[in-house]
């Protein structure tokens, strides 16, 4: 038998649009939020994998596939004829039409304990390490109204307000999110009930001291501006201006929890000279800062640096810092010998060349961030013949949902 599909190499338009019922026997959770099942009665030499949302290992299920191939097809259910003991009823009255969440009908202690197992299947299929375990779990203080920013999809046709659901382009109209903070299911209410509805897609971003601002549309309650969060953390307070265009990491109360574990991987006696890729408006930059000789952060988009600079005087910091605007693949192996590189890339992973610099340079710790666990598997591949996997903590970021932060710290052989 030829091995296995992972849902990671799946490319839905490649297959057939399919429209027929199936009795399925749900077997183990995959990745992206699925789960891998089998048609009933199919026998092992012949069984085609089917990937379905919204159910549980040991599940009976009638489903319809809408997808299909030669080697494997998706399918949604239709009706529960046997049903998982871990099964709960979700909070939210959308959950499985819009796609936002993924694991509302199992708990949350539940919920990590499948993020655990699918990180370690994917360290072990990707970066064949077959043996690596977590350091540890840092879990979500809020599993729900943790998110400080919300995009949200307009038909303004048809009046809806809300988020594609899965693999489609049809817009689940919300009234609330429950995975949202306060602020911005309040704004969303306001924007519903004035006169002018929104003529295209929106982001709400509100922040832990109660300011909410909308971008892209006018709104009579909100401006669009940039908006001013604060971040306390490892006894230190800043705040941050963020720009519409401007990435900032969208859990606000696991924010410190992962800044705090990131310094703990820096020396005590903060000599080191660290240099932090892909560093956004500077968030992990000025805290690191704080705890290092020399901090350089290093990023390609304009108006991230332009907050970043700004958030660097705004918070009266001493600490010797400064950032480049500029691609990392281009720049980095221009800025001499760093004792730490901090990496927090695209969900893509670090370029091929960013890679080899670093082998070049042999950094004496790397420190890895990411919510991709394939890539971050690959790229640590690709350097461990010269460093060893220290600590390798899961950061549950994204609560309800099959998305992951992933933290590791990499220490020279």
């Amino acid at each position: 038998m030829k091995p296995e599909l992972s849902v990671e190499e799946i490319n839905p338009r490649r297959s057939k649009i399919a429209d027929r019922e199936v009795i399925l026997r749900v077997d183990r959770f995959a990745g992206e939020g699925m789960c891998i099942a089998y048609e009933e009665g199919d026998q092992q030499e012949q069984k085609k994998v089917i990937f379905a949302r919204y159910v549980l290992p040991g599940e009976r299920v009638r489903a319809k596939i809408y997808r299909e191939t030669k080697d494997y097809a998706m399918a949604d259910p239709i009706e529960w004829l046997e049903v998982s003991s871990l099964r709960q009823t979700p909070r939210c009255p959308y959950f499985a039409f819009c796609g936002g969440c993924d694991y509302q009908m199992i708990d949350y202690a539940t919920q990590l304990e499948v993020k655990k197992q699918l990180v370690l299947e994917t360290f072990a299929r990707v970066g064949k390490f077959t043996d690596i375990q977590l350091t540890g779990i840092i879990e979500s203080p809020n599993p729900f109204e943790y998110r400080n920013t919300e995009t949200f999809k307009v038909n303004e046709r048809k009046r809806l307000i809300g988020f594609f659901r899965k693999d489609t382009k049809f817009i689940v109209d919300v009234e609330k999110c429950l995975l949202a903070m306060p602020g911005i299911n309040e704004a969303l209410a306001k924007i519903r009930s004035q006169e002018e509805f929104p003529p295209h897609n929106f982001k709400l971003r509100t922040t832990v001291t109660g300011e909410t601002v909308v971008h892209w549309i006018r709104s009579l309650y909100y401006e669009d501006r940039p908006v001013y969060d604060e971040v306390r953390a490892a006894g230190k307070t800043f705040r941050f201006k963020i720009s519409k265009d401007s990435f900032f990491q969208v859990n606000s109360s696991v924010i410190p929890l992962w800044l705090e574990k990131i310094i703990s991987f820096l020396a005590e006696d903060r000599h080191e000279r660290i240099f932090d890729l892909y560093c956004g408006i500077g968030l992990i930059t000025l805290f690191v800062g704080e705890f290092a000789r020399e901090t350089i952060g290093v990023e390609v988009q304009k108006a991230s640096v332009e907050d970043a600079w700004h958030n660097l005087r705004i918070n009266n910091i001493q600490s010797k810092i400064e950032f480049i605007q500029a691609s990392v693949d281009d720049t980095l192996e221009k800025l001499g010998y760093a004792d730490v590189m901090i990496i927090d890339p695209p969900r893509k992973g670090m370029d091929p060349h960013v890679i080899e610099v670093l082998r070049q340079m042999q950094p004496e710790k790397i420190i890895y961030s990411s919510c991709k666990p394939a890539t971050m598997a690959r790229d640590i591949r690709a350097l461990s013949d010269l460093y060893t996997i220290q600590e390798l903590w899961m950061v549950d970021m994204f609560p309800q949902t099959h998305h992951v932060e992933m933290l590791a710290l990499l220490h020279r052989r």
